[in-house]
């Protein structure tokens, strides 16, 4: 029987299992990060030694009787026998005859190795226990910023570079979570600067980052009258093609916020009561607040309407919309 393995384990820590050949004969991938189930199941059927088609494969509910049956079925092409069972909502609830008719889990034979890929599961369903005890599971949610910081950096310095906080959002926002996407996209940008830093200017460069991410980036620098690096944001936009109006409204929108968040400070909210009332979170609040700091609730209408006149003028042909966002910048 397999040993227990220890919660919270890392993606790190899974994937050095696997490399080490330390399997067991049960696994649970469970969570919203589609990239990390795939990948771990492609690494423990490639490191079991059997192939793709080889694999038994069930889609949804599936009864413990049939996965049995399947299980003790000969392959004519593997000694191994490998069940990956998709979504079938088992570990969800907390039927106890469920984990009853599943009970040969617990005992599998050397040469069966059964994999659960699911969506969600609770930690107090008896199958999913079951899976604990006897073989691994992993949660696969979607990795927070601060996790992410921690893991990019490693990473970077596994490559010998370094990478800043500001490029490792960037990546975080403009690519996805996904950290094994991350940890690719790191690697292949520390190829760039052998022994070097990996900043923002790189990642906005050489990297496939979404709009969203870019617009983010540069209404901050907007805001915080970071000239250079709005000016460098804009060209790249511009280059890119993304339409002036998205940013104009981008800008306007972010101004707004500001606007909104100004006003609750004017009422002395702290900054946990802004983020409940306007549907923030933390860490998104702290920054506002702090971009607040150099503006006035008329300074920041005054903008909002300055803004408003310039996008027209754009629409209406009296300047380029360069230009018009270039004033925007400048302000």
């Amino acid at each position: 029987m397999a040993k227990k393995t220890e919660p919270g384990m890392s993606a790190s820590s899974m994937a050095a299992m696997i490399e080490k050949n330390e399997l067991k004969n049960l696994y649970l991938f469970f969570g919203e990060d589609e990239f990390l189930k795939s990948y771990f199941s492609k690494c423990l059927i490639k490191r079991i030694g059997v192939s793709e088609e080889s694999v038994k494969r069930f889609e949804g509910r599936i009864a413990a009787k049939d996965l049995r049956e399947e299980l003790g079925s000969s392959s004519l092409f593997a000694s191994e026998t490998v069940a990956v069972v998709t979504g079938s909502g088992l570990f969800k609830g907390s039927s106890a005859s469920v984990a009853k008719d599943f009970a040969f889990l617990k005992e599998l034979d050397e040469d069966s190795y059964v994999i659960f890929i699911e969506e969600e599961a609770d930690r107090s369903n008896a199958l999913y226990q079951m899976a604990e005890s006897s073989g691994t599971v992993f949660d696969c949610s979607l990795r927070s910023l601060p996790e992410v910081v921690s893991s990019l950096t490693r990473r970077a310095g596994m490559n010998r570079t370094g990478i800043t906080p500001g490029a490792i959002r960037l990546l975080y926002e403009g690519i996805g979570k996904d950290l094994y996407g991350l940890y690719n996209e790191v690697d292949r940008l520390a190829l760039l600067v052998p022994g070097g830093v990996i900043d923002e200017n790189l990642v906005l460069a050489e990297s496939p980052l979404s709009i969203e991410a870019k617009i983010y980036d540069f209404t901050d620098a907007v805001v915080e009258k970071n000239f250079d690096k709005a000016m460098s944001l804009l060209g790249a936009m511009l280059r890119d093609k993304t339409p002036p109006q998205y940013i104009f409204a981008s800008v306007a929108k972010h101004y707004e916020a500001l606007y909104n968040v100004r006003c609750l400070m004017d009422e002395r909210n702290t900054v946990s009561q802004i983020a409940e009332k306007l549907g923030l979170r933390d860490f998104i609040a702290k920054k506002y607040v702090k971009q607040c700091g150099a503006f006035d609730r008329n300074g920041l209408a005054e903008m909002i309407d300055t803004i408003a006149e310039l996008d027209l003028s754009a629409k209406n042909g009296l300047m380029t919309p360069d230009t018009a966002l270039e004033i925007v910048i400048g302000m």
